[in-house]
């Protein structure tokens, strides 16, 4: 999923699983509830992108089979808009649902969410920071993006030779974003063989990649990698390795088989991706709502399984239902 994530949503040799303590609602949270969940609203962040729209339908799918009333809304176009999202979350409080489940794009939703919490709604965040009073929500369900980021880090420096790297990044600030470049940046400074030499941020939006891309291959001509955790970068990077005639010189790696990761791999423009348990994810993020509003104690961060795939084991994980 991901981006993402941030998006990215949704791009490791073994499985990364951060523990989690028990704890109660964080302080701040919205009062204890004590009755099944009225409904459930999902903003989604890019339901027209594929990881995203195959998660809005998983969490459907859960929705119904416990019995909730579900509803989504999103952003109309193809690019991530924190401010259309923050609006429908705000006529989520309006209409006084029972849940509201979203991506936390930036740092300006935490109020937003702060505000639906005081109002009585649980607030469930996918691929954000772990819940707590600052960030306004009862649970988060995703990655550790610090350690996403060395994730990313540790499978370019198994390949052999020195490897100058461009990132690609959502934005300069919010969670997921930083604590995929900070993540990334000082598995770094610990090689012997990964430089980071520059960042650029195309808001996760697929139109900007390519433009980004060619800014990164143009100003540092000494790249052979670019890295993006989010999967709305890879067409762009791809595109850009293939018009610049650096296919065998400079690969890409990514997040997610969508938006061209697996004709990537067979092109020989992406060395490996990401992918996610993004099914799964949708699923926890129900259940620890419908438990949070029972009043019961729920991690404030749960995970989800993480994998760094290639050519040679992509196919065993798509087959499972990762992205």
């Amino acid at each position: 999923m991901g981006p993402g994530r941030r998006t990215s949503l949704w791009v490791v040799v073994a499985f990364a699983f951060i523990a989690c303590t028990v704890v109660a609602a964080p302080a701040g949270a919205s009062p204890a509830r004590h009755a099944k969940l009225s409904s459930i609203l999902f903003v989604n962040p890019l339901p027209n992108y594929p990881a995203w729209k195959a998660g809005g339908q998983c969490m459907r799918a859960r929705a119904k089979q416990v019995g909730i009333p579900y509803t989504e809304t999103g952003p109309a176009g193809n690019a991530l808009d924190p401010t259309a999202m923050i609006q429908q979350v705000q006529q989520g409080i309006a209409n006084k649902v029972g849940a509201i489940i979203t991506f936390p794009a930036t740092d300006g939703f935490a109020p937003v969410l702060s505000q639906a919490r005081k109002a009585g709604i649980v607030v469930g965040t996918l691929y954000g920071a772990p819940a707590s009073a600052a960030t306004g929500s009862d649970v988060n369900v995703g990655a550790d993006f610090t350690q996403e980021g060395q994730v990313f880090e540790q499978a370019i420096a198994k390949r052999p030779g020195q490897q100058i790297v461009g990132l690609m990044a959502q934005g300069p600030t919010g969670a997921a974003t930083l604590g995929w470049q900070n993540g990334f940046k000082a598995a770094a400074k610990k090689s012997k063989n990964v430089k980071v030499v520059a960042t650029v941020y195309t808001g996760d939006d697929t139109s900007k990649a390519l433009a980004q891309a060619n800014a990164l291959l143009t100003a540092h001509p000494e790249i052979n990698v670019i890295a993006s955790h989010m999967g709305t970068a890879t067409a762009g990077a791809t595109a850009a390795i293939k018009a610049k005639h650096l296919v065998g010189k400079v690969v890409f790696v990514g997040n997610g088989a969508a938006n061209g990761g697996i004709a990537g791999l067979a092109d020989h423009t992406i060395y490996k991706f990401l992918v996610q348990d993004g099914c799964g994810a949708v699923k926890k993020i129900i259940d620890a709502v419908e438990t949070v509003s029972e009043g019961k104690k729920v991690p404030a961060q749960i995970n989800v399984g993480l994998k760094m795939v290639g050519s040679s084991d992509y196919k065993l994980y798509l087959k499972k239902g990762w992205q």
